[in-house]
């Protein structure tokens, strides 16, 4: 493990491009870029007679013309274009470069961060607020050494308003589609640092996250909170404070401590005792059982799984995050269609797991490679395609110690401000608002994947009384 590791840390080093200082540079808006054409043999054409024809925004590119995205895609999704791709898909080209701009005060706290926001040679933020993003990406200097770590924890730290709230639908799909399983329910995030209405407030805490499965009835009731600390920005091996409510033991159970890499979510299925001291759980996503030792069943449901909100969030200074390049990428990033819950049936392909058949921007992104300083179950490396305007995640890819896929994710967005419906409120005008993650689709190699719909977030601000309900422990004692 150890001797991978260090391979993969070597290889940011040669990743890092020489040569004098340079940030991050992003076309103008509606600067649509050519797209080379292609002899037989994979060989770029250059002619002086040949014009690349333009994505053109607002065209519609079926499977036959998949070929036109191939260098707008990261490899590992192309690889796998079988899976996120399929006959009869429609993909809209949207805008290119488009602006999604933040509230004034968001700008203005990036712009104070700048006098005492570090990164120190461990990757760990100090001097940061809490408002605005850590580091503006303007200044951000290609060669410098923690620029990797800069941008990850600018994407932690990326606008999001008060946070989200609303339904979900995670679907499990086998290898080859040959079977399916649906967990839905709720979720939230809660910002506790930087949020219009709770000002200044003093916290303990950078975020409030949780929520509750209705469906299927092994699952139904099992809710959960997590409390992730502000002194996790210095020390990644600090816990979050996690607590499980578990119907059959009407009782909420706190978590085992654990570094989690994200958003918490339980196992989406209770264990069963079998006698005491050992008790039955899934080994595997459909059917398949193993058999845990331990004094307590409930033990099973309060491990952290990773399906359904990875990729919404990670700790940064638990990597050792380097800058490698930039490129422009087609990404759902504002999406124009709608699934779960607005729409039950939305078909996503004969893999379960494509969003082709929706609309695709071109985006300058920045490609960060991490390498975990301590493995995570199957996770020991993850490449990160960050949005340069909005730092949001676009793709993410995870890697095994031994370098090969691990998993492969599209993440979805949707801009709040072109809802007509969508709550206006300080954080979300006319013309600014959140990207909200309506989706995201993983394929998991070995086991097929997984696709999360939540088309139906709000980002306003909860009254006073629901979030004392969504960061109290004790509502969730109730079964809340």
């Amino acid at each position: 493990m150890k001797v991978a590791a260090t391979a993969l840390i070597a290889a940011l080093a040669v990743l890092v491009p020489p040569g004098p200082a340079a940030s991050v540079e992003v076309p103008d808006e509606g600067d649509c870029p050519p797209y080379p054409l292609r002899s037989q043999d994979g060989e770029d054409v250059v002619a002086e007679d040949i014009v690349p024809p333009l994505f053109r925004p607002g065209e519609l590119i079926p499977i036959d013309g998949l070929e036109r995205l191939r260098d707008y895609l990261p490899p590992e999704v192309w690889d796998r274009r079988d899976t996120f791709f399929y006959e009869g898909m429609l993909l809209e080209v949207g805008p290119c470069h488009r602006r999604y701009p933040n509230p004034e005060f968001f700008d203005a706290a990036t712009a104070a961060n700048a006098a005492t926001a570090r990164v120190d040679d461990a990757g760990n933020l100090t001097g940061f607020s809490g408002t605005g993003l850590p580091f503006r990406w303007q200044d951000i200097q290609d060669d410098e050494k923690p620029a990797g770590w800069k941008w990850a924890w600018n994407y932690r730290y990326r606008y999001q308003g008060s946070g989200y709230r609303g339904d979900f639908r995670v679907t499990h799909v086998a290898p080859r589609a040959r079977n399916s399983e649906k967990f839905t329910g709720n979720f939230y995030l809660l910002p506790m640092h930087g949020v219009p209405g709770i000002g200044t407030r003093t916290n303990h805490d950078r975020f409030w996250a949780g929520g509750a499965f209705r469906t299927p009835p092994i699952s139904r009731g099992i809710a959960w909170r997590q409390a992730h600390p502000t002194e996790a920005d210095t020390k990644p091996t600090r816990s979050d404070e996690i607590w499980v409510w578990l119907p059959e033991a009407r009782r909420a159970r706190r978590a085992a401590p654990t570094a989690v890499d994200g958003l918490y979510m339980p196992s989406h299925e209770r264990g069963s005792t079998a006698d005491w001291g050992r008790v039955v759980v899934p080994g595997g996503q459909f059917g398949e059982s193993i058999a845990l030792e331990t004094p307590d069943p409930s033990i099973a449901a309060t491990e952290h799984t990773r399906r359904g909100f990875t990729g919404l969030m990670l700790r940064p200074n638990a990597y050792y995050f380097g800058y490698t390049r930039t490129r422009d990428v087609l990404a759902p990033i504002n999406s124009n269609r709608y699934g779960y819950p607005a729409d039950n049936e939305r078909s996503y392909g004969p893999s379960g797991l494509s969003v082709g058949t929706d609309r695709w921007e071109i985006r300058r992104a920045v490609v960060l490679k991490g390498v975990r300083k301590t493995i995570e179950g199957q996770v020991a490396s993850v490449t990160l395609y960050i949005d340069a305007l909005t730092q949001q995640p676009l793709y993410m890819i995870t890697r095994r110690a031994n370098g090969h896929i691990n998993e492969v994710g599209i993440m979805v967005g949707r801009f709040s401000a072109d809802d007509p419906l969508h709550p206006k409120w300080k954080g979300s005008g006319a013309e600014f608002g959140v990207i909200l993650p309506v989706a995201a689709t993983f394929f998991v190699a070995g086991e097929g994947g997984w696709i999360r719909e939540s088309f139906e977030l709000r980002s306003d601000p909860p009254s006073d009384r629901e979030r004392s309900s969504l960061t109290s422990t004790i509502e969730l004692q109730r079964g809340r």
